[in-house]
């Protein structure tokens, strides 16, 4: 899909540089956003414009387990059923990273019993194996396409969807 690049390795991690077709697979938002493609050519500065979102770039995580990836103001995530917001989630996730075999729950609201991966966190949380994120540009300006959302439930056999974070 040519989304990413090689990949370059970090002290916390590998990452990936943008590919050659990924301004057409990502679509940004904002006032002309200034977004900066190439990582710098001196890599003793690397990590440090890394971790300052200097450059647009890519990490991948993938874990056989479920993973929590949320905003520092998350709020609470809502029964897909009736939209009641479950405010037990933090308990039921932390039971499942005891007990990898629990991942349901009950709304108390409605009586819907789902999984974690169905609870709806409004685009400031998801609960996953895999996450593909961008860094280097603000939250909520780079949205994937709709083809790149279909292409990666082709390939992985699962939907995809889209959250903001900040950590």
């Amino acid at each position: 899909m040519q989304l990413i690049g090689e990949p370059a390795a970090l002290d916390n991690g590998v990452f990936y540089p943008t590919g050659e077709q990924f301004l057409q697979h990502i679509s940004f938002l904002g006032c002309s956003p200034m977004i900066e493609l190439e990582p710098p050519s001196d890599p003793a500065t690397l990590p440090a414009d890394s971790a300052a979102g200097k450059f647009c770039h890519v990490f991948l995580h993938s874990s056989t387990s479920l993973c929590l990836r949320a905003d520092k103001q998350c709020p609470a995530p809502r029964c897909p059923q009736c939209r009641q917001p479950f405010s037990g989630w933090r308990a039921t996730f932390s039971t499942y990273q005891q007990n990898p075999t629990l991942t349901d729950w009950n709304c108390s609201g409605c009586g819907f019993n789902g999984q974690l991966t169905d609870l709806s966190f409004r685009k400031a949380a998801g609960i996953g194996h895999t996450f593909i994120e961008i860094r280097g540009i603000y939250p909520s300006e780079a949205v994937p396409t709709d083809a790149l959302l279909k292409r990666l439930q082709r390939l992985s056999g699962g939907p995809w969807r889209t959250i903001y974070i900040r950590e």
